[in-house]
């Protein structure tokens, strides 16, 4: 035989009704209240119908039993609940709780276990909805992420492409006043400025060209009367060790035997640099 299921629903303005409010002011009212709500529940199966069935010496006392509450306070609101007509007697052994019949709902076992599978289903539906919309998601995500990586590399791409050679060469020009001059910018040169340009900054070349300018070395002031050139200039080693002082002014600089050995030094990676070109 199908099982059948009931419950109660509990208005949203119970608390607000007239007799609520007048139950709850009663010295003990909150546990008439609650009292009320289980005289509910127990005749939610029986549309609101109380029945005495006699295994008490009164109808106040089983009911009492019935929902382990004292049998003074199931007195008091029994009779409260029945002043204000929320409680009716129908017969000797017949008492309905007159609000009850339209606020009780039901269903049987075998349409609770259908609505059961039905929200089950609905709720693995709705986590497979819930996967794809993040496995889009991470679409989206990675194609944007392609996307700016794309874009950045453009920009790269067209910063690199703005390369002011002219302006590099310029530089040289009115720095350099003792070397000689640059007319031309080879593709070659433009290369070697471009390359030393992802390491260096502007204002690094225009610190390379300052020293130099001020070193009597690279402006032919040696035993073999060579001077640095632009293209001398540009190579990555050659940066680095004007940078690093290699080639400044120092005291008694021709006279000593540590600047002899320096300038042996010098000429020996220059040779290796024309060997290199």
């Amino acid at each position: 035989m199908a099982k059948k299921y009931y419950w109660i629903r509990l208005k949203t303005d119970f608390f607000k009704s007239l007799a609520m409010k007048k139950l709850r002011r009663i010295a003990g009212g909150d546990t008439y209240t609650i009292i009320y709500l289980k005289l509910q529940l127990l005749s939610a199966d029986s549309e609101g119908v109380l029945y005495y069935e006699g295994i008490e010496n009164t109808f106040t006392e089983e009911i009492a039993s019935l929902l382990d509450e004292d049998e003074d306070n199931v007195k008091v609101t029994l009779q409260f609940l029945e002043s204000v007509g929320l409680l009716e007697c129908k017969a000797e052994d017949e008492y309905l709780l007159t609000e009850v019949p339209f606020l009780i709902g039901s269903e049987s076992d075998s349409a609770e276990r259908v609505r059961r599978c039905r929200e089950k289903k609905k709720a693995l539906i709705e986590a497979q909805e819930e996967t794809k919309a993040l496995q889009c998601n991470e679409v989206v995500t990675a194609c944007n992420t392609e996307k700016r990586r794309e874009e950045r590399e453009k920009e790269k791409s067209k910063r690199e492409s703005r390369v002011d050679y002219e302006l590099v060469a310029r530089m040289y020009n009115d720095t350099c006043v003792s070397f000689p001059h640059l007319t031309t910018l080879s593709e070659a040169r433009k290369k070697a400025i471009k390359a030393r340009l992802n390491k260096y900054t502007l204002d690094d070349l225009q610190r390379v060209f300052d020293l130099a300018e001020s070193s009597d070395f690279l402006k032919g002031n040696n035993s073999r009367n060579w001077s640095a050139t632009f293209d001398w200039l540009m190579k990555d080693t050659n940066i680095a060790k004007v940078l690093d002082g290699n080639y400044n002014n120092k005291a008694s600089q021709h006279t000593s035997n540590n600047s002899v050995a320096q300038e042996l030094d010098d000429f020996y990676n220059m040779a290796s640099n024309w060997a290199n070109e």
